[in-house]
């Protein structure tokens, strides 16, 4: 019992670290995609009727396209410049259930 319980425990380490994506554009500072993604998230609230403590599907799939119409790119931690600045994603639950850890990235101001 012990051994599933400690397999359980590291594949679901594994799955979560390795999800994380950030929100990035060449040559975009790291100011601009914070304003740009603050700007995303001022489109979607209004859209809806009442602010959302647990955000679901739409609202991560809302603010993924609109950053997508601006230029930006999803790209792992990995294929990110050892240069660029970066916000980690937040470590929510839904968040990492859903798939949907974002941060964001850009070059140093």
């Amino acid at each position: 019992m012990r051994r599933w319980v400690a397999v359980l425990l590291v594949t679901l380490m594994c799955l979560c670290t390795g999800c994380a994506k950030y929100y990035y554009q060449e040559g975009k500072s790291f100011t601009e995609c914070k304003k740009d993604c603050v700007d995303c998230m001022g489109e979607l609230s209004k859209r809806l009727a009442v602010q959302s403590q647990s955000p679901g599907g739409y609202e991560y799939k809302f603010v993924e396209e609109c950053m997508k119409k601006r230029g930006y790119k999803l790209v792992t931690e990995g294929k990110l410049p050892l240069s660029a600045k970066r916000q980690d994603p937040a470590q929510t639950l839904r968040g990492i259930l859903y798939g949907q850890r974002r941060g964001i990235a850009g070059a140093v101001d």
